[in-house]
């Protein structure tokens, strides 16, 4: 959590305590974006560069992450399949909005 989300959050309270609720939503709406947008640069810095360079702690990095919650109540098999399901969905997820009909330009990639 960076001084700046934590900054945002307390002054977020203020609007809250009196009770301008308008405001206190605009002020929740920009604490929940900076916080998505902390969390999606932190993925991608914590994998950067390694899938070319070492493939091997590439993958160890996304398995670590898309394992990072405590799946100690989940069976063996649950906890594979729900693996997966989050791998496929990362790699599948830049790809949602594609045309099927056309080529894609996988330059960028």
């Amino acid at each position: 959590m960076t001084p700046h989300i934590k900054h945002e959050i307390k002054s977020k309270q203020k609007p809250f305590r009196s009770v301008d609720i308008p405001r206190y939503k605009l002020l929740c709406d920009k604490v929940i974006s900076l916080v998505s947008n902390a969390k999606e640069n932190y993925y991608q810095l914590k994998a950067e560069g390694t899938r070319e360079t070492n493939l091997a702690k590439w993958y160890k990095t996304v398995y670590e992450l898309a394992a990072a919650k405590d799946c100690n109540s989940q069976s063996p098999a649950d906890v594979a399949a729900d693996l997966a399901e989050r791998l496929q969905q990362s790699f599948t997820k830049p790809w949602q909005n594609a045309n099927p009909n056309e080529i894609p330009d996988v330059g960028g990639i």
